[in-house]
């Protein structure tokens, strides 16, 4: 009976321990529980690119500021998710503001090799250009590459006329009748397959920018009325081509 009632004494002790550590760990899931939901529902902090951020690169490459351009496009890359359509703008607006610190002589031929090259494969979108059939000479216009509906090319300069920046060369997924828009102005978009730096490093040109599955945008607003002589330039045509990108009160 003795021996009987000493087992009882020692089972009480234990079954209050195992108790109290299962308290614990209750307590300790509900804890962890708890700060796991607030978490959820703190705001995400990681940064935005507002329309009025991407407004101030407009504004930059418009005014050839290449320095602010390429420091804020560099900047939004890592901001943006990869679903913001807006990247495929932002890509071709680091590629023009970047050859023009190379012809500024801001910037080497390799070290724009080096950062161009990380573009390949990826979607580009270009600016509104107009569209032309006298292709002689022409800077700045969408033109038909060798006559063909299937081609498009652009010869991109900066304001003056005096460097041009890009050659752009397009393979478009369908033909596209330049003559019945000719006037009118449109974007590209595609698939960049090749960045070739001049090889001769002249700054006159700095690229040749080549683009595969093409498509042309026509721009929904009423054309402008413009004069389509082969030798016009940028400032000739309206100024930059980003003008038109750009709200009027960020013009003011």
């Amino acid at each position: 009976m003795k021996s009987r009632r000493r087992v009882n004494s020692d089972v009480g002790p234990l079954s209050n321990r195992i108790g109290e550590t299962v308290k614990r760990t209750v307590s300790c899931i509900i804890l962890a529980a708890c700060f796991a939901a607030a978490f959820a529902q703190q705001p995400n902090s990681a940064p935005t690119v507002t329309d009025d951020d991407f407004q101030k690169v407009l504004v930059a490459v418009s005014n050839e500021d290449w320095d602010t351009a390429v420091a804020l496009s560099s900047k939004f890359f890592k901001q943006m998710k990869a679903d913001d359509k807006r990247l495929l703008r932002l890509r071709y607006i680091y590629l023009y503001a970047a050859a023009g610190k190379v012809t500024d002589g801001q910037l080497e031929f390799d070290d724009f090799a080096k950062s161009a090259k990380e573009f390949v494969g990826k979607e580009v979108e270009f600016p509104y250009r107009p569209i032309t059939m006298q292709c002689r000479g022409a800077m700045n216009f969408i033109c038909s590459s060798n006559e063909k509906q299937d081609r498009a090319m652009v010869a991109a300069t900066n304001k003056t006329g005096t460097s041009i920046l890009a050659f752009e060369y397009t393979q478009l997924k369908e033909p596209f009748d330049f003559a019945h828009h000719e006037d009118e102005t449109a974007s590209i978009s595609g698939n960049i397959d090749a960045i070739v730096p001049n090889p001769n490093k002249s700054r006159f040109l700095v690229m040749r920018l080549f683009i595969s599955n093409g498509v042309i945008h026509l721009n929904a607003k009423p054309p402008k009325q413009i004069s389509t002589r082969a030798n016009k330039s940028l400032d000739a045509s309206g100024g930059s081509v980003f003008r038109n990108l750009i709200r009027p009160a960020m013009l003011e």
